[in-house]
C-alpha cells in the first residue's frame, strides 16, 4: 500500500506541475492579449509559434533518450552527451534563425520580427538544452523539485508580464525578460547535471544517442508541423493584426489533452501487455472504456463552448478579439476526436511506421487543404482545413488499429451509442443555458452564470445516473 501511495503521490506532482505550467502560460497569454496591441501580440505569438514548432520535437526525442539511456551503465556519460548536444543544437538553430531573420519575417509577413528577434534569441538559445530538465527530475525521482522549479518559472513569467504593464514597457521588455528567465533555467540545469551526473560528453555515446533519437525526430516532425501549419499559412497571407485575431481563436483548450494523456499514460502500457499476450478482446474493451471515461469530460466542454464561444473569447481576451470567436468555434471541433489518443495505441500495437505514414499524409493534406480553403472561406479556411485533416488522420489510424486487431469490429472499440447519449444530453443542457444566458446582458456575468448552471445540471444528470462511465 505504501508503494501505491508513493506512485500516486509522484504522479500527482507530475500532473500538478504540468497543469501549473499550462495554466501559467495561458494566464500570460491572456494578459498580453489584453495589454499589447494586436501587432505586438502577433509578434509575441509568432515567436512562440517558431519555438513551439521546434521545441516539442527536441523535447519528445531527447526526453525519451533521457529515460532510455538514464538507466544504463555509465548513464552520466549519456546524460552529459545529450545536454551538450542540445546546447550545441540551440546555438546552431539560434544563429541560423538570426541570419535568416529577415527571410523568416517575410514568411510570417511581420516587419517587426527581424528587429525584435535578437531580444528573443537568448530565450531560443537556452530553452532548447533545458527541454530535458523535467525528464531529468523524473529520472532522479526529484518530483518535489520538479514542482518547485515549475512554480518558480511560471511565477517569473507572470512577474515579467506585470512588470511590463506597471512600468509601461512594450514587447521588447517582455522578450528580454523571457530571455533572462531562460538563462536562469540554463544555469540551474547546468549545475544540476554537474551535481547529479557529470559534464564529460563523448562522441561514442553521442553517436548512440543520435541513432536512437533520429527515428523519433523524423516521426514527430510531420505531426508537429501539421499542428502548426495553419498558423504559418495565415501569418504568410495576412497582416500581423489579422494573424493576432486568428492566433487567439486557433487554440485548443490545454486541459483537454492533459485529461486524455492522463488516461493514456495509465492505459496504454496495459494495452501493449494485453496485445502481446494475444488478448485482443480485452484490448478492445480497454480502449472502449478509455473512450467512455474521457468522453464524459470532453463532450460537455465541446457542447458548452460551441454555444458560448463569443463569451469565452471576450471574457478571457477582451472585446477587441471578438472576431476570434469565429475561429475558436471551428477549433473546438478538435475536441470530439480528442476523446482518444490514437497514435500511442498504434505504437503500443507495434505499428510505429503506420503512425509515421499517417502523420505525413496528414501534413500534406493539411497544407493542401489550408491553401485551397483559404481562397474559398477566407480566414476561417486554414482552421477548417486543420480540423478536417485531423478527422481524416484519426479515421485512418482507427482503420489501422482495427486491421491490427484482427476479428475486432468498430463497435467493439467505439461506443457510438454511449457517445451519442452523452453528446445529446450535453447539447440539450447547453441549449437550455444559452436560452437562459440570452436574458443576461453583461457578458462576464452571462459566462460565469451559464457555465455554473451547465456544470450543476450536468453533474445532476451524472448523480441520477442518466450519464455514467458505462
Amino acid at each position: 500500500m505504501n508503494v501505491l501511495n508513493s506512485i500516486v503521490k509522484k504522479a500527482s506532482l507530475i500532473s500538478l506541475s504540468r497543469i501549473l505550467n499550462i495554466l501559467g502560460l495561458l494566464v500570460v497569454t491572456i494578459i498580453l492579449a489584453r495589454h499589447l496591441s494586436k501587432r505586438e501580440f502577433a509578434l509575441y505569438d509568432q515567436m512562440w509559434l517558431i519555438l513551439n514548432t521546434i521545441n516539442p520535437i527536441v523535447s519528445f526525442a531527447f526526453s525519451s533518450a533521457v529515460y532510455f539511456f538514464g538507466v544504463k551503465e555509465k548513464s552520466s556519460k549519456y546524460i552529459s552527451s545529450i545536454f551538450s548536444f542540445l546546447a550545441l543544437l540551440g546555438f546552431i538553430v539560434t544563429i541560423l534563425f538570426y541570419l535568416l531573420r529577415f527571410e523568416v519575417g517575410r514568411i510570417l509577413n511581420n516587419a517587426l520580427f527581424p528587429e525584435n528577434f535578437p531580444y528573443f534569441a537568448l530565450f531560443f538559445l537556452f530553452s532548447i538544452p533545458t527541454a530535458i530538465l523535467d525528464s531529468l527530475f523524473i529520472l532522479r525521482g526529484n518530483f518535489k523539485k520538479l514542482f518547485i522549479i515549475t512554480l518558480i518559472t511560471v511565477a517569473l513569467y507572470i512577474i515579467a508580464v506585470f512588470s511590463s504593464i506597471f512600468i509601461n514597457k512594450g514587447i521588447i521588455f517582455i522578450l528580454a525578460s523571457l530571455s533572462a528567465i531562460a538563462i536562469l533555467r540554463f544555469i540551474y540545469t547546468l549545475n544540476f547535471i554537474k551535481k547529479s551526473f557529470d559534464l564529460t560528453p563523448t562522441f561514442s555515446h553521442l553517436k548512440e544517442i543520435l541513432k536512437y533519437t533520429s527515428p523519433l525526430i523524423f516521426g514527430h516532425i510531420s505531426a508537429i508541423l501539421s499542428r502548426q501549419i495553419d498558423k504559418f499559412i495565415v501569418a504568410n497571407s495576412f497582416a500581423p493584426e489579422v494573424y493576432a485575431i486568428y492566433g487567439v481563436g486557433a487554440k485548443e483548450l490545454p486541459v483537454v489533452p492533459l485529461i486524455t494523456s492522463s488516461f493514456a499514460s495509465v492505459s496504454f502500457p496495459e494495452i501493449s501487455k494485453l496485445y502481446d499476450a494475444g488478448k485482443k478482446i480485452e484490448v478492445a474493451k480497454l480502449i472502449n472504456d478509455v473512450i467512455k471515461s474521457t468522453a464524459v469530460f470532453v463532450l460537455p466542454v465541446f457542447s458548452y463552448l460551441f454555444f458560448f464561444s463569443n463569451e469565452f473569447i471576450v471574457v478571457l481576451f477582451s472585446a477587441k478579439y471578438i472576431e476570434s470567436a469565429e475561429i475558436f468555434r471551428v477549433y473546438i471541433f478538435f475536441l470530439p476526436v480528442r476523446i482518444l489518443l490514437y497514435s500511442p495505441i498504434l505504437s503500443a500495437l507495434g505499428r510505429q511506421k503506420i503512425y509515421m505514414l499517417v502523420s505525413l499524409i496528414d501534413l500534406v493534406l493539411n497544407f493542401s487543404l489550408g491553401l485551397i480553403f483559404l481562397k474559398l472561406f477566407g480566414l476561417k479556411g486554414p482552421a477548417i482545413a486543420v480540423v478536417l485533416s485531423t478527422y481524416i488522420e484519426t479515421s485512418l489510424m482507427l482503420y489501422f488499429i482495427l486491421r491490427t486487431l484482427v476479428g475486432i469490429r468498430l463497435r467493439d472499440i467505439f461506443p457510438a451509442r454511449f457517445l451519442l447519449s452523452v453528446l445529446t444530453i450535453s447539447v440539450f443542457i447547453a441549449v437550455f443555458c444559452y436560452l437562459v444566458g440570452s436574458l443576461i446582458s453583461d457578458v462576464n456575468l452571462r459566462f460565469v452564470l451559464t457555465a455554473s448552471l451547465f456544470l450543476f445540471i450536468y453533474f445532476a444528470f451524472i448523480k441520477v445516473r442518466l450519464i455514467s462511465f458505462g
